[in-house]
């Protein structure tokens, strides 16, 4: 290593420990260059390269250093991630058995193959190197959490709940985590819990819709369909090509009395997916709750029959859709001509009362300031409890997302 390549190198390991892992690569692709056959060097820049997601650049980095040095346990470790990260099963398999054939003990091994065997739907071997892997790091979140999805997959649930909780009594805020007990929790109905855990999820990780969706269930596991609803819409927001939150939106707008709108969420999953199954169930159910049995029973007869939608039925729930939008455009018109006309009446004969009354701005009032001689009532607003971390406005109510919802009574 050059006396410049040593430089570089060790000013990306304090960048690296300084938590600027952007400039630290950087610096360590600097000091590569500068000196190419070092393999600390190319090792440290293929974990750099890994951490920041640039995974097929680290897995041809750590396939040179592989292939220059056989034994280098770490490198054929972390390749082992870059192959499980990139979808490639076997090879993960392969590379993380080939260490612990070496060093029965490599932490990074022994997690990586116990993630392969859970991803082959083999929880009982997962759990054996799950297990070895906690006696050697017994307060390790991700490792709780990984030994507790082997738990769950085996059909050990309370063993699965308590190692779920130790991992976020170790560190309240390890996402994996928080969603894992989630799922188990909500399989077991416990609504609370789970919406507790998903809002904290979803405060870590807003970009995701995961927490929404497990947020969604709970809340419609509870009655709660209009917050449900407002989950899911969330949840769509943040992936809009979801089929499955889609369905979710199509079921709860049904339950809540929108059949129209639950069709127009059925056909737009089914659009992505003419595939799935999902949207046809909840097509024909819609049909079914607009008491057009016969189109309904011909959805659910393809569906059976493994056939996908009929373009006449598709064209006729696209012009129920399309009524709808214009039946609703139209009355939205007429709710706005009439609270026109309304304000104007207001205007000209504005409301008295005694001086000391509680005064009311009236909508649509252009002038603030009273007339003179008259008092202008104020109606009283009532305030919605504070809700601790969550905003709210004076005429809307905040539910237990922190969304906004108006109040339709």
């Amino acid at each position: 290593m050059t006396a410049a390549a040593r430089q570089a190198f060790e000013e990306a390991q304090a960048l690296e420990n300084a938590g600027d892992l952007d400039k630290a690569l950087v610096s360590y692709l600097k000091a590569q260059e500068l000196s190419p056959q070092d393999m600390e060097i190319a090792y440290r820049t293929a974990s750099a390269l890994l951490q920041a997601g640039y995974l097929e650049e680290a897995q041809s980095q750590l396939r040179r250093i592989v292939f220059a040095e056989p034994d280098h346990l770490s490198a054929r470790a972390s390749l082992g991630n870059c192959h499980l990260l990139l979808g490639d099963i076997a090879n993960a398999r392969q590379n993380f058995t080939e260490v612990l054939d070496q060093a029965p003990d490599n932490r990074n091994a022994l997690f990586g193959l116990a993630s392969v065997l859970l991803k082959d739907d083999k929880p009982a071997e997962a759990e054996a190197h799950a297990r070895h892997l906690l006696s050697l790091l017994p307060d390790s979140a991700p490792v709780l959490t990984l030994f507790a999805e082997t738990q769950d997959k085996s059909g050990q649930t309370s063993a699965a709940i308590a190692a779920y909780r130790k991992a976020l009594k170790s560190a309240p805020d390890h996402v994996p985590a928080l969603l894992g007990l989630s799922e188990t929790l909500l399989r077991r109905k416990r609504f609370d819990e789970v919406i507790e855990l998903t809002i904290r999820a979803n405060s870590l990780i807003p970009a995701d819709p995961l927490p929404m969706e497990m947020l969604s269930d709970a809340l419609a596991g509870k009655g709660d369909l209009e917050d449900a609803r407002e989950a899911a819409e969330e949840a769509l927001r943040l992936s809009p090509r979801s089929v499955a939150v889609l369905v979710r939106l199509s079921v709860l707008s049904r339950k809540l009395g929108r059949p129209v709108t639950a069709l127009k969420h059925a056909v737009t999953a089914h659009d992505l997916d003419e595939t799935a199954q999902g949207p046809l169930n909840a097509l024909g159910a819609g049909l079914a709750a607009l008491k057009y049995s016969n189109q309904a029973r011909s959805v659910l007869t393809a569906l059976s029959a493994g056939k996908g939608l009929e373009p006449d039925i598709k064209r006729f729930v696209e012009a129920l859709i399309e009524n709808e939008a214009a039946r609703l455009s139209e009355e939205a018109a007429q709710s706005s001509d009439t609270a026109q006309e309304n304000g104007g009446k207001l205007a000209k004969a504005p409301l008295t009362a005694a001086s000391n009354e509680t005064e009311l701005d009236e909508p649509g009032s252009k002038d603030p300031s009273p007339p003179k001689g008259k008092t202008t009532l104020r109606s009283n607003k009532i305030e919605a409890p504070a809700v601790e971390g969550l905003t709210g406005a004076d005429d809307q109510v905040p539910n237990v997302l922190g969304l906004q919802r108006q109040d339709r009574s």
